[in-house]
């Protein structure tokens, strides 16, 4: 078994509230790295501006998107799916310094997985698309470096699809996110945007239960804390890296988690299921993100 890396697109320059779209490779592909470059604009640029410049990236397959995240997003994940935490180079605050983030899109649980991976595809049937947002008071002169990893000769027989939900709760009741349904569930990350950070317990996702079929499955009843808590199990410690120690650079995220052993044993099945639904008990009226993380067969 042989895999190759190739460069989608080399330091490619993309204007403010622009879309811009790549071709991908057409060999089964496990998994693409994403770098955007840019430069300081005055000072330094902060973790969170640098990432509110990519308002999304969606990878489509014939016309149907298969993975869709905005900037943010797309780094917790990183950390959430694949165990570490994509990290903001050169951090200084000089006018026009260099600087970079690289983040991975994955198809596969485990990278270079030859059973698990987005299928052989025609040219131009796969592409990312890159949305950027219009603001450049903190960074400017963006270009993108897109690399794949392709595995030669694999006949994978599943994929990783993760797109995002997202809700607006009433607070004090249980409000439904409609989960898609066909496919196996690996997983459902949640962001929450109240977490307990100040004087209060009060969270935006306060609560979850999942229903299929309109029976509880495999999640009869989960708090925000231990959601969130747990997530030291799959990634480990984690905290900003910058000046400010002991910050919870995942505070705002939690998984609901059907792979803990990286395999099929405890997935959660949909096929042929009428309805699936995660319950979540409104702590107050702020945004919440679900993002189901779905095992396609091919």
């Amino acid at each position: 078994m042989k895999y190759r890396r190739s460069v989608v697109a080399q330091d490619q320059s993309v204007a403010a509230s622009s879309i811009t779209t790549f071709d991908l490779p057409v060999n089964p592909l496990s998994f693409l790295i994403v770098t955007m470059r840019f430069l300081n604009v005055t000072d330094e640029a902060t973790l969170a501006e640098v990432l509110a410049r990519i308002t999304s990236a969606t990878v489509t397959r014939f016309g149907s998107t298969i993975f869709s995240a905005s900037g943010a997003d797309l780094q917790k994940l990183n950390a959430i799916m694949l165990g570490n935490m994509p990290i903001l180079s050169n951090q200084v605050a000089t006018d026009n310094a260099a600087r970079y983030i690289t983040m991975m899109i994955p198809f596969s649980r485990k990278p270079y997985d030859p059973a698990e991976g987005l299928p052989a595809t025609q040219r131009g049937e796969l592409k990312l698309q890159i949305e950027l947002s219009a603001t450049e008071t903190a960074m400017d002169n963006v270009s993108f470096q897109i690399e794949a990893v392709e595995m030669l000769d694999a006949k994978p027989k599943q994929y990783l699809k993760l797109t995002t939900l997202s809700l607006t709760p009433v607070s004090g009741v249980e409000n439904d996110a409609v989960l898609p349904i066909g496919n196996k569930l690996a997983g459902i990350a949640l962001f929450s945007t109240t977490v307990p950070t100040g004087t209060a317990f009060t969270t935006s996702a306060d609560k979850v239960r999942l229903l299929i079929n309109n029976v509880e499955d495999t999640i009869a009843a989960a708090n925000w804390e231990s959601i969130h808590g747990e997530l030291i199990r799959k990634i480990g410690h984690r905290e900003d890296y910058d000046a400010s120690a002991d910050n919870d650079d995942l505070s705002l995220y939690g998984l609901l988690d059907f792979s803990p052993l990286n395999d099929d044993q405890y997935l959660v099945d949909t096929k042929g299921a009428s309805s699936a639904v995660l319950k979540i008990t409104g702590g107050d009226t702020n945004a919440i993100r679900v993002f189901p993380i779905e095992v396609v067969a091919i």
